[in-house]
């Protein structure tokens, strides 16, 4: 070949290099991978500025590799993938953001949500209560199957068991009446009369007919009107007095059959009626407390005053048919109150004043049946702890404002022995229990 050939082929091969385009640069094709990711899609949507900066630097290194600019475009590609680093950071801070807000969110209707659901459990509580209470009532006011014919050993226990049932018959009318407040209130509340050697225990003697104003079974009292403060709630319906009226008679006639059947004739006891005159006395209870609960709230008064008492850790309240029930021993020297039993009832008079929507019922239980020379002795311990019950003396004069709720004594007798009245703890069945009656429903 001759040179001038060879010299022409260098100079095509020069011209040709000149030519040829620049290569492009790897980060180039490396940034393409990042932004064609999740991450950027998550840049994206969470830091849309720091993504929009990574995109520009992109486009700049784009327009530099056109320029022919290699390491422009190098510099560059390399800027716009650290900004796309940057931007997931920030879209990483602000998506941790967004969940916390949310979860917050989520917390906040969760707690109301939670608040809620104890608000309706305790309202499906207090209607469970109800219903159980009015269960009781409807279950004890069922008709009575009649009892029939027994030995006579049987017939003697129907008969104690009859004289019990009207004992609480009449402590029940007798709670009824201090929640009811007839329209005329009586100065003083009579204390329920002791039945006599002669009488079966919880009759009602034959010379005694209660007034409207009186608990059932009661006897003209020999307590001072002072010892008793007047009933200060509106005066009841007149069918809630009917119906209470209406429990108190069937409570006389029950007693007149008590005293037939504790005489010499073989009569049967009269247990069927018994039970329904409990029943009956209940369910005028249960109505009156009915008709006083507010239906904007739910009950809770009795037990509020139950879990102070049992805090106290002195008084072992317990809870029956007619309220929470604090039961006393040793309260008396003879006729008089001792000087402990006079504080621990001054400490209760404390929390009966704390407390003024509860009447009070003060019910005295004997070791022994009693004669009528002896009711006079137990009428005045009854007036006692009434008294020690009530508001101090001088409170008035001292500007204190008296205690508004009524405080009735009852002479139970010895028809509701907790121990055998034979055995040899029988001085236990002598005791006082202040009620207070619960005024709404359980």
């Amino acid at each position: 070949m001759s040179a001038r050939r060879l010299a022409t082929m260098a100079v095509a091969g020069a011209l040709l290099g000149a030519c040829a385009p620049i290569p492009r640069p790897a980060v180039l094709d490396e940034l393409e991978h990042v932004r064609a990711g999740a991450v950027a899609a998550e840049s994206k949507r969470y830091a849309p500025g720091a993504f929009a900066r990574a995109e520009k630097l992109r486009g700049e290194a784009l327009a530099a590799l056109d320029k022919k600019d290699r390491s422009g475009a190098q510099i560059l590609g390399e800027h716009s993938i650290a900004a796309h680093a940057y931007a997931h950071a920030l879209s990483r801070v602000a998506r941790a953001e967004a969940a916390e807000t949310e979860a917050k969110a989520q917390s906040s209707t969760g707690e109301a949500s939670l608040a809620g659901l104890e608000a309706e459990q305790a309202r499906v509580a207090a209607e469970v209560d109800a219903l159980d209470m009015r269960i009781k009532v409807a279950r004890d006011a069922q008709p009575v199957v009649p009892s029939g014919k027994a030995d006579a050993d049987r017939e003697k226990a129907r008969l104690a068991a009859a004289r019990s049932l009207a004992l609480q018959a009449r402590l029940l009318c007798g709670a009824a009446r201090l929640l009811i407040a007839p329209a005329e209130p009586a100065s003083a509340q009579p204390a329920t009369a002791q039945p006599t050697s002669a009488q079966p225990a919880g009759a009602q003697p034959a010379t005694t007919q209660p007034t409207a104003a009186q608990p059932a079974g009661a006897q003209p009292a020999t307590t001072q009107p002072t010892a008793v403060q007047p009933a200060t709630t509106q005066p009841a319906s007149a069918d809630l007095v009917a119906q209470l009226d209406a429990a108190t008679a069937a409570i006389r006639k029950l007693d007149a059959e008590l005293a037939e059947s504790g005489s010499a004739r073989a009569i049967p006891a009269p247990i069927d009626q018994a039970s329904r005159a409990r029943a009956g006395c209940l369910a005028a209870l249960t109505a009156a407390r009915r008709a006083a609960t507010p239906v904007t709230r739910a009950p809770g008064a009795g037990d509020a005053l139950l879990a102070e008492l049992s805090a106290a850790g002195t008084w072992s309240p317990v809870r029956d048919d007619r309220g929470i029930v604090v039961t006393l021993r040793g309260l008396f020297a003879g006729n008089a109150l001792t000087k402990a039993g006079e504080a621990r009832l001054r400490d209760l008079a404390r929390v009966a004043a704390a407390h003024p929507s509860f009447p009070v019922a003060v019910v005295v239980h004997t070791d022994r049946d009693i004669s009528s020379r002896e009711e006079p002795a137990w009428s005045a311990r009854a007036d006692a702890v009434v008294r020690a019950l009530g508001p101090a003396p001088g409170a008035s004069a001292a500007g204190a404002s008296p205690a508004t709720q009524p405080i009735a004594p009852f002479i139970a007798g010895s028809a509701a022995p907790v121990v055998d009245p034979g055995g040899t703890e029988r001085a236990r069945n002598a005791r006082v229990e202040v009620v207070f009656v619960t005024p709404e429903t359980l």
